[in-house]
């Protein structure tokens, strides 16, 4: 399986990426994670709207 298939990229906030994957039980999840290189932060939501609002939520401490 690529790395496509894995992660897709539905929208960028500042440093972080917002994207679909697939969860623990191969149902979909939206993923926000932070790309700052020593951050480290990401989290998995159910829904989009709550990965978006967790991104515009993000302030990231390494800028």
């Amino acid at each position: 399986m690529g790395l496509f298939n894995i992660y897709r990229v539905l929208h960028r906030v500042g440093q972080v990426t917002v994207g679909t994957s697939h969860g623990k039980r191969g149902h979909i999840a939206y993923v926000a994670s932070c790309a700052a290189e020593d951050c480290g932060w990401s989290a998995e939501y159910d829904n989009s709207a709550a990965a978006m609002v967790a991104a515009q939520g993000h302030r990231c401490r390494v800028y």
